[in-house]
């Protein structure tokens, strides 16, 4: 048997837990002890003691049992009577080793209980020595022991308590950290299991909290995360624990719940709480979160299972952000399928094995091919050509979409330098590339584009980068700084879906870029809806009055062609003109300038 299995002490106080192992080193020691002096005497041949050495063993062993149970308090104050009744049966024997005996129930109460319960077990010990006839100045050392032993455990326990609190609570916002959630998350699933309700884990992560520390810096973050905790704390039960797992993860432990629908309750109570505006100083700082909530069931073998099950409802609920979802089995292998195509994705990105497709823009007053959108393929070793929508959502929350994005732009400038190198029909044939909200974030951002540039030769206003409008909408402040630098450079910009996520025209108005890109689903309506065709004109007009160049996304047929045309926009780009190419065939598309 393991020493940490021997030492168990089956009690969900942490504190009786402690000095239930502290106690149980005692009991093993004493009865090591018995048996040595059981040894001796049968060596000696003394098999009068036999029984008492037997009887005194099994009583430590009967105690030994009460402390592993979890009666800790018990099973001390037994031990307390039993070490104080053995001194004194020491007295025939010998009476200085009764002296020497008498000390320990006064260490073990001072340690076991209170730090002065060692007074009052010195003043029972001293009274019955008087009692039993016993009087010597020699008892007076059970009063200095007490004093030794109050000013000792008092002192430890202190000690023991600040840095208890201090290892299993966040020193930021004061709440539990994880230590100290998984170990309450144990005892409430043990004790789910035996009254049969249900226990639930709240597993939030606050969404693009990253770019709030980028921006505004730490210390905001900071003040941030501390008014996020209070907020959420105030909505939840006394017997609920709230915990920070670190970084903006938060989760909470509902015990006692009956049904799914309370920790619903509860979980869109926190998302309403959370969508109003934080003030931290003169800034009101808006922020969502996305939230997994995880149950207890008889499918739930460990505490841990738990907490996994709730974090990966939690990514589920990150892709569409500011809401909240439940754990459904099915997620499971989903999360396990999102693990695998991560460790894909880190070992290819050493291996280089992106591809980079394009896909042309016309421009539509011509027909002729003036631009290429650079648009990413997985090209996997286990998996073939992989598709953007299956791998991208996974590069982007775990930061791989930026060397990805990288090898990208490296690929896309070099090749467009080679386009003009040839000296190929429409010289200034610019390349497209997409920024992610994940890339926006890097620091280094700017200094890289610049050193792709110079590495490969292209010009840099060969270059357009596109940016959805959700994604300025998201970054804000941050953003804009950022297209401000970039601009700086010589580099195009463009507003990628634009249209799509409900920005306001004074906001377009501020903002350091050279083009819209119009989002595909009021192109697919162009035809049919009036609404559709109304907001496609207004776009048109609205950019070109700020001086920008339009582009219309998703072009399918020749009847959304003319409309376009008639309408006055700049370019177009989709399936009517060309399906995105590799790099041999968008260079012969562009020499012979036909559609493939």
């Amino acid at each position: 048997m393991k020493v940490k299995a021997l030492l168990e002490v089956r009690n969900d106080d942490l504190d009786l837990r402690r000095k239930g192992r502290v106690l149980a080193v005692m009991l093993l020691g004493m009865m090591a002890s018995v048996l040595i002096v059981e040894i001796f005497n049968a060596v000696q041949g003394g098999p009068q003691y036999f029984f008492i050495n037997g009887a005194f063993f099994l009583v430590l062993l009967s105690v030994f049992v009460l402390n592993r149970s979890g009666f800790v308090l018990f099973a001390g104050l037994f031990t307390v009577v039993l070490t104080g009744i053995g001194s004194f049966l020491l007295i025939d024997e010998n009476l200085r080793a009764t002296f020497i005996a008498m000390p320990i129930p006064v260490l073990i109460a001072s340690f076991m209980f209170v730090p002065w319960a060692g007074f009052v077990v010195a003043t029972i010990m001293i009274g019955s020595a008087i009692i039993l006839g016993i009087e010597s100045l020699a008892l007076l050392i059970l009063t200095i022991v007490a004093v030794i032993s109050y000013l000792f455990a008092n002192s430890l326990d202190h000690a023991y308590r600040e840095s208890r609190y201090q290892a299993l609570h966040d020193s930021l916002t004061d709440l539990p950290n994880r230590t100290l959630f998984f170990d309450r998350l144990e005892q409430a699933v043990n004790r789910a299991r035996r009254t049969g309700k249900l226990t639930a884990v709240v597993f939030m992560d606050l969404d693009n909290f990253k770019v709030i520390n980028d921006s505004l810096g730490h210390d905001l973050g900071d003040k941030l995360l501390i008014q996020v905790s209070q907020r959420i704390y105030n909505c939840l039960r006394d017997g609920d624990t709230l915990a920070r797992l670190g970084g903006d993860e938060f989760t909470i432990l509902l015990e006692d719940i009956t049904e799914v629908g309370d920790a619903i309750y509860v979980a869109e109570r926190l998302l309403s709480e959370l969508r109003e505006p934080f003030k931290i100083g003169r800034r009101q700082i808006s922020i969502t979160s996305s939230t997994g909530i995880a149950l207890s069931s008889e499918a739930t073998e460990q505490p841990s299972d738990l907490l996994r099950n709730a974090d990966v409802a939690m990514y589920q609920a990150k892709r569409s952000r500011g809401r909240y979802e439940v754990f459904q089995a099915s997620m499971f292998s989903r999360a396990l399928n999102r693990m695998r195509i991560e460790e894909d994705l880190r070992r290819d990105i050493e291996r280089g094995v992106f591809e980079v497709y394009y896909q042309p823009k016309v421009l539509l007053s011509t027909g002729k091919i003036v631009e290429m959108e650079a648009l990413v393929r997985w090209g996997s070793s286990n998996r073939g050509l992989v598709m953007p929508s299956e791998f991208i959502q996974v590069a982007e929350e775990t930061g791989l979409i930026i060397p990805i994005g990288q090898q990208v732009l490296e690929q896309a400038c070099r090749q467009a330098r080679e386009w003009h190198a040839r000296c190929v029909p429409s010289s200034r044939i610019r390349i497209c590339v997409n920024l992610s909200v994940r890339q926006l974030q890097n620091p280094h951002l700017v200094d890289d584009i610049d050193r792709v540039l110079r590495r490969t030769g292209l010009g840099a206003d060969n270059l357009q980068l596109e940016i959805t409008e959700s994604t300025l909408m998201e970054t804000e402040k941050h953003a804009i700084d950022l297209l401000r630098d970039l601009r700086a450079l010589g580099v195009q910009i463009s507003i990628d879906d634009f249209g799509k996520g409900f920005s306001s025209l004074n906001y377009v108005k501020d903002l350091p870029i050279t083009g819209l890109k119009i989002d595909k689903s009021f192109i697919d309506g162009l035809e049919k809806d009036t609404a559709d065709a109304a907001i496609v004109s207004l776009i048109i007009d609205l950019a070109h009055t700020l001086g920008l160049e339009v582009t219309a996304e998703g072009v399918e047929n020749e009847q959304q062609l003319a409309r376009l045309i008639e309408m006055g926009c700049d370019l177009g780009q989709g399936f009517y003109f060309s399906k995105p190419l590799p790099s041999t065939a968008a260079g012969t598309l562009i020499v012979t300038g036909s559609s493939a």
